[in-house]
Formats: C-alpha cells, sequence, structure tokens
C-alpha cells in the first residue's frame, strides 16, 4: 500500500463517523485507487454510503455543513437517478462520496450475478463497477453487510464472462483504419485507437474473470490479468508513443493476439 493510500484511508476512519453517526447509514466503505492501496499524490479519497433509505439531497447538505466542508457539490449518480454523489473538501483533500439505498446495491449485484448485466452508461459499465467496488472494499461499518455482498459476488459467473465476450465479438475495429493512418488524420486515428483498446480491455476483463472497473488505474487491473498478449500494458503505451503508422500496426498486432 502506498503511503497516500494510508493516509486517505486514515482519513476516512476520521471523518466518516461524521456521516455514520445518522442511523439510517448502515454501512460505509471505501473504493478507489485508496482501497487498492495504489493512491499518489494526486488521488481523492472515495467513500461510499449504504442507507436504509435513500436520503435527500437536502439532508445531506445538511450534514455536509455541519462537517464543516467545503466546496460542496451533489448530483444523482449513474443512469437510473437511483443514488447520490457528492463532492466536497475537507482537511484541504477532495472527497467523492457515493450514496445509495441498501435495496438499490442488493438489486446491482442481483443483477450482476445472477442476470449477468453487461449494460453501460456511457464509457462505464456501471453495475460491474460497483461490483468491483464491493469486491474490494476497505470496510469503515457494517462489515457484515458488505461480505454479504461479497460472498455473492464471488465467483464471478461464467455466464458473465461469455456475456462480456459475445458482447464484444461484433466490432469490427480496423475498418478504415490504414486510410486514417496513411492520410495522418490524427484526432481521428488515435480516437479510433483508444476505442479500439478499451475493445480489448472489456473482452480481457470478461476473459480474466475480472468485474469491469473501468479505464482508471488500467495498469493495476492488466497486471492482474493471467489472460492477455505478453507485454501487453507495455505495448499499449507503445501504440501512442510511436509513429501513426508503427502504433497502428502494434495495436493490430495486439487485437488479433486477443480475437484471433
Amino acid at each position: 500500500m502506498t503511503e497516500h493510500s494510508a493516509w486517505r484511508i486514515s482519513l476516512a476512519h476520521k471523518i466518516a463517523p461524521a456521516f455514520t453517526a445518522n442511523p439510517k447509514v448502515e454501512a460505509c466503505f471505501v473504493f478507489g485507487s485508496a482501497a487498492l492501496g495504489i493512491s499518489d499524490q494526486y488521488s481523492d479519497l472515495e467513500l461510499a454510503f449504504i442507507w436504509s433509505q435513500l436520503p435527500s439531497a437536502e439532508e445531506l447538505g445538511t450534514v455536509a455543513q455541519k462537517v464543516g466542508v467545503k466546496g460542496w457539490e451533489i448530483e444523482p449518480y449513474g443512469e437510473a437517478k437511483q443514488a447520490w454523489l457528492e463532492q466536497f473538501y475537507i482537511y484541504g483533500m477532495k472527497i467523492e462520496a457515493g450514496h445509495w439505498a441498501r435495496e438499490t446495491m442488493d438489486n446491482i449485484v442481483i443483477d450482476v450475478v445472477e442476470h449477468y448485466d453487461v449494460s453501460h452508461n456511457g464509457l462505464l459499465f456501471e453495475k460491474q463497477a460497483i461490483s468491483s467496488h464491493l469486491q474490494r472494499a476497505v470496510v469503515l461499518q457494517g462489515e457484515d453487510m458488505i461480505k454479504q455482498w461479497q460472498t455473492q459476488l464471488s465467483p464471478y459467473p461464467e455466464e458473465l464472462a461469455v456475456a462480456m465476450v459475445q458482447k464484444h465479438l461484433k466490432f469490427r475495429p480496423f475498418d478504415g483504419q490504414h486510410i486514417l493512418t496513411e492520410r495522418l488524420e490524427i484526432p481521428m486515428l488515435y480516437e479510433n485507437n483508444c476505442a479500439i483498446v478499451r475493445w480489448l480491455l472489456n473482452i480481457l476483463f470478461g476473459l480474466n474473470r475480472i468485474y469491469h472497473p473501468g479505464f482508471k488505474w488500467t495498469r493495476y487491473f492488466v497486471e492482474e490479468m493471467n489472460i492477455k498478449p505478453p507485454e501487453f500494458f507495455v505495448r499499449l503505451e507503445r501504440v501512442f508513443r510511436s509513429d501513426a503508422a508503427s502504433g497502428t500496426h502494434e495495436l493490430r498486432q495486439l487485437a488479433e493476439e486477443v480475437v484471433p
């Protein structure tokens, strides 16, 4: 664990009681880079609160005011808008706090492990990302509840792995890519390259039975993968650091190794 992660978890233990004092809060945990042990000096602290009944924005604003946070903002979280995402500063640290009702979290876990949900909101496989957060949580309160969800999430369902791979097999990433390369259509070429890298990662998360965590800290999650092309992350870097033709060639090679 990095010193930055340790400091952020220590801060979480310090500030969480101000929020968990509310009897409707049933669980609280740290997620994100601090929970993974890989925070750096730029990292936020990410907290999740599980409520018996989701509070209103006004209620959360009152709590924030009592705690004395600065720069408080709140917005509905997720495609279904069944959660809140707060952002604020305290002790000079930016905090992102997600708030879910227990019933909502129950349904998310069921959707992933029983219905093999591979839906996504933009680039985020939202329900899988939340499942990843639960699986890797540093629990501050409600350990039994979190452990119950973790038990449901393990092992990763084979049907979900199949669904993740099948969802992405129809993508034909290199149609026209050689034209963009020869013309040096840099914005379109690299936009396509990013899409292809995400496509490869989506397949590899499924093949490796890893709940899709999103596209932050990619190096960390690639290191966890047993199924991947040799030197996969180094070669991904090469795609973007080489000249256009070499990068496109490298990416095609990677794609052919992932999906022969």
